[in-house]
């Protein structure tokens, strides 16, 4: 029998694949840090691709995209350009965005994106 974990987002229990082990660590992260769960997507459709996580704000507009890598997938430099090649495909498709991150296993990065700067945390749900 495979391994699950229930998905307060969706609201059922999913596989739980390497992946979306580290997708549920970030949703509860997320939530632990007073993001509503009403704001919080999974599996946001962009173009013919998908983000894993997605949060809007009050008014539907973006606020963050995040990315999640399993632990087990080496952190390597063609990774790496991989999921930021990734990023920017959906960037093109996308309305305005907030905040990139990417999450790879227990590590989260977070990207202002107008200006690139790489913050020390994730930033507030905004009120």
């Amino acid at each position: 029998m495979k391994e699950t974990l229930y998905d307060p987002v969706r609201r059922r229990v999913v596989v739980a694949t390497p992946e979306e082990k580290v997708r549920q660590g970030f949703i509860h992260t997320l939530l632990k840090q007073g993001y509503p769960l009403s704001a919080i997507q999974v599996e946001y459709k962009v173009g013919r691709g998908r983000f894993d996580v997605a949060v809007l704000k009050q008014d539907g507009s973006l606020w963050l995209l995040a990315e999640c890598k399993a632990s087990s997938t080496a952190a390597a430099e063609s990774q790496w350009l991989r999921t930021w090649a990734q990023l920017r495909r959906y960037a093109q498709a996308l309305p305005p965005v907030h905040h990139w991150v990417v999450v790879w296993g227990s590590h989260v990065w977070c990207w202002k994106a107008d200006t690139g700067q790489l913050l020390e945390a994730l930033p507030p749900y905004p009120a």
